[in-house]
């Protein structure tokens, strides 16, 4: 016997270069997936920023440290963002959701302001750079 592999008869093996352009193929399919991952990153990061953002405002609510006059005022605001009620209508476009996006910075940055920095910075859950990001834009100091 021989240590050849058997083939069954009628069955040809790969066409002869065919592997080279199967090769050249991944890796230019690999090539246009890196890129594609790297124009969408932007949007993952903000998105993950944002998710980390969520659950340090769920944290800072159930806090005993923060001030409980400040999480009522932060609830009352998540209550008007909620309501079908605005000062402005938001069928107005542009200016509709300018009275939502001033309530909720006001009420972040006070709920944010009243934690300190300290509390803030125990609680985050999310990478350095969305920390420093959210604290500026909170206006809280070390």
């Amino acid at each position: 016997m021989s240590d050849e592999p058997v083939r069954a008869a009628g069955v040809p093996g790969p066409p002869r270069g065919r592997r080279r352009h199967v090769v050249g193929d991944v890796v230019r399919r690999v090539g246009e997936m890196r890129e594609a991952e790297a124009v969408s990153s932007g949007g993952k990061a903000l998105l993950r920023v944002v998710a980390d953002v969520v659950l340090l405002l769920k944290d800072l609510a159930t806090d005993p440290r923060v001030p409980r006059s400040e999480k009522i005022v932060a609830g009352l605001a998540a209550a008007y963002l909620v309501s079908p009620v605005d000062l402005i209508p938001d069928w107005i476009l542009g200016v509709g959701q300018a009275d939502d996006l001033a309530v909720a910075a006001l009420a972040f940055r006070r709920l944010l302001s009243a934690a300190g920095y300290d509390v803030i910075y125990e609680l985050w859950r999310g990478s350095d750079e969305g920390l420093a990001l959210v604290l500026t834009l909170a206006g809280v100091q070390e």
